[in-house]
């Protein structure tokens, strides 16, 4: 620890001036003169800020930088003693130039040292340094001291600013590039290892962001202090997408599809999994939409529906915050409005920060872990996966697959999370636990299927004569004859179900539900009917209505039967169609005992009158008669 040394000569620094200490006045008086100006000033020891060098920071030896002041963490136990030993010996003979007989005798005799090494000691003895001063020298140059030429040093330090940057950036190279140029300009080439050792003697962070950018040495050396942390459940929830590790196959021939995908949401206070959505459709609004409608609603009926009787799901409630990161699904209008009208403030990922999602990406983490165990699983990277088929071993469908996961996620309520010292289940009921005993719970949400479509994609449409007009889609319901044509609206939809929307008229609080106005047009996805709709507009430059679109659409569904056994990409989208139609899993599937629209009937015929009402009319007619 370095202390003032208060005595006459001293350099101190004290009221924003340089002193030299003249003489002690009394036990609170120091008398000291000003070095700029010369003049005697009178100043107490509490005024002295610090002690100033009498010398500068570099000896005059050949322009070599001074020793700098040793850490005492960073010296061995041997050596801190034997500097010990050596200063409370010759703390004594501080200042003396020279020793008596007798006490160069003790000293020596103690020490085990020669007359010249005790006089080297005392030149060196520090007293603010203390024991510090003493420490045995090591051999060989001081740290900083080259020996190469000047020439040759530049060339060194030139090359790694120029040429060292890239993921392909190594030392072999800039090895290689240095030699080269000294060789170019007639210098001495430096050895292997003094390069080597320059690059080392570079700052780590700043040649990590030279080869890997900035984004990657902030992962590394960056310190992250300052979180925000919640202290109750539900008062911050994080939400995120991944593409499941695993591939699944198709529920008719076993065959090998796509890696469905998972949005899932994240209780950060009590570690759980509020809710989640499987899909094998790319994440979208709508796959928003229903992850934080299954984490806000109960989860029971969900689970018997998705053929799991005996499931713990207990966690639902309406968050007060949700963090997201900046994809377009989250950036929308909609999603911002409809988390504003459930009072949930909606918060995003700085750009670039991907540690600040920190707790949901751990969780897709530990989840994948898992996933990894699972056949036809397609690992984290192809390094990884090595010489593994997955498509070979792949054997669970997508509802398989749901039911697996779901089994998973309530195993990893149930086990230890090393971030919470307990399991996130028992967190979450502890929270809800009652002095009594008993338990309190959070408020449900009543309308369920009303904060579903609340969450759903929306555009603004006006009522016309034919009904409301969605994607070129005319839907109709005798319900909207109370409202005048030129009503504004809201319309919700599904973009994987276009057979129904949902309308909220201006003025009113309940929502509508609309069929097509042409009850013969096929169920059909938005992505299947844009794509049938771009291949009309090519073929011609006219108008493409929707009636023709549905043709070309029931076309494809033929085309897509006969191919299915031999089309990945065929599998996949009858694979997602089924799963979005006829899934008891969906929240907008109830009950489904048959598809919507019967292939087996044709409404272009016209009906036929049963033979009962023909024989009442013959009675109604024989008795007027």
């Amino acid at each position: 620890m370095l202390q003032i040394s208060i005595k006459k000569g001293s350099l101190i620094f004290a009221g924003n001036r340089q002193l030299e200490i003249v003489a002690a006045l009394s036990a609170s008086k120091i008398q000291a003169i000003d070095i700029s100006t010369g003049e005697l000033v009178v100043i107490s020891p509490g005024e002295i800020e610090c002690e100033l060098k009498k010398s500068s920071g570099y000896s005059k030896l050949d322009g070599v930088p001074a020793e700098n002041p040793t850490s005492i963490e960073s010296v061995n136990e041997a050596d801190l003693q034997l500097a010990t030993d050596r200063f409370n010996i010759l703390s004594s003979f501080a200042g003396k130039k020279f020793l008596s007989k007798q006490d160069m005798e003790q000293c020596t005799a103690t020490l085990k040292v020669s007359a010249a090494q005790v006089y080297r000691l005392l030149a060196r003895l520090d007293a603010r340094l203390g024991a510090l001063s003493l420490l045995p020298k090591r051999r060989g140059r001081l740290k900083g001291v080259t020996r190469i030429d000047a020439s040759a040093e530049d060339v060194i330090q030139e090359v790694i600013d120029e040429f060292y940057g890239g993921p392909g950036a190594t030392s072999k190279y800039i090895i290689e590039k240095v030699i080269d140029r000294c060789q170019v300009m007639s210098i001495q080439p430096p050895s292997a290892s003094t390069i080597a050792n320059r690059i080392a003697a570079r700052n780590p962070r700043k040649l990590l962001a030279k080869k890997s950018g900035s984004k990657a040495a902030r992962q590394t050396y960056e310190v992250r202090g300052g979180k925000i942390q919640p202290e109750v459940p539900l008062e911050l929830i994080q939400i995120d997408h991944a593409r499941v590790d695993c591939i699944v196959v198709d529920g008719d021939l076993r065959l090998p599809l796509v890696r469905p995908w998972v949005t899932i949401a994240i209780d950060v206070y009590t570690r759980v999994i509020t809710g989640f959505h499987l899909s094998l459709s790319y994440p979208s609004a709508m796959s928003v939409a229903l992850c934080i409608s299954h984490s806000i609603l109960p989860k029971e009926r969900w689970l018997k529906s998705c053929g799991i009787d005996a499931g713990e799901y207990p966690f639902y409630g309406v968050p007060k915050r949700i963090h997201v990161d900046n994809a377009k699904e989250f950036r929308s209008k909609n999603l911002s409005d409809s988390c504003r009208r459930y009072g949930i403030e909606l918060t995003f990922r700085p750009k670039g920060v991907p540690h600040n999602g920190a707790h949901i990406e751990r969780l897709i983490g530990t989840l994948m872990g898992k996933v990894h165990m699972l056949p036809g699983t397609t690992m984290s990277s192809s390094k990884a996966k090595g010489h593994y088929k997955s498509e070979k071993h792949a054997a669970l469908t997508f509802v398989e697959f749901r039911e697996w996961f779901i089994r998973e996620v309530e195993i990893y309520h149930k086990t230890t999370h090393s971030g919470i010292a307990c399991s996130p289940l028992h967190k979450w009921e502890n929270c809800y636990k009652n002095k009594d005993g008993g338990f309190s719970y959070p408020a449900i949400i009543e309308d369920q299927l009303r904060l579903l479509i609340d969450f759903m994609p929306s555009k603004r449409r006006v009522v016309a004569r034919a009904g409301i007009r969605l994607h070129n889609i005319d839907y109709y319901s005798p319900t909207l004859k109370r409202f005048d044509i030129g009503t504004r609206c809201i319309v919700r939809y599904d973009p994987e179900k276009l057979s129904k929307i949902w309308v909220l008229a201006e003025g009113e609080k309940t929502y509508i539900e609309l069929g097509y106005a042409d009850l013969r047009l096929p169920n059909t996805t938005l992505a299947e009917f844009k794509r049938a709709r771009e291949k009309l507009k090519s073929e011609s430059s006219r108008r493409v209505s929707a009636a023709e679109v549905f043709s070309l659409i029931r076309k494809n569904e033929s085309l897509v039967s006969a191919a299915v056994s031999h089309s990945k990409q065929a599998r996949k989208l009858k694979e997602q169609k089924k799963n979005r139609l006829m899934d008891s899993g969906h929240p907008l599937n109830e009950i489904i005992s048959k598809p919507d629209f019967p292939a087996s009937t044709d409404y272009s015929q016209k009906p036929v009158a049963y033979d009962i009402e023909e024989q009442d009319s013959a009675v109604r007619v024989g008795k007027n008669s």
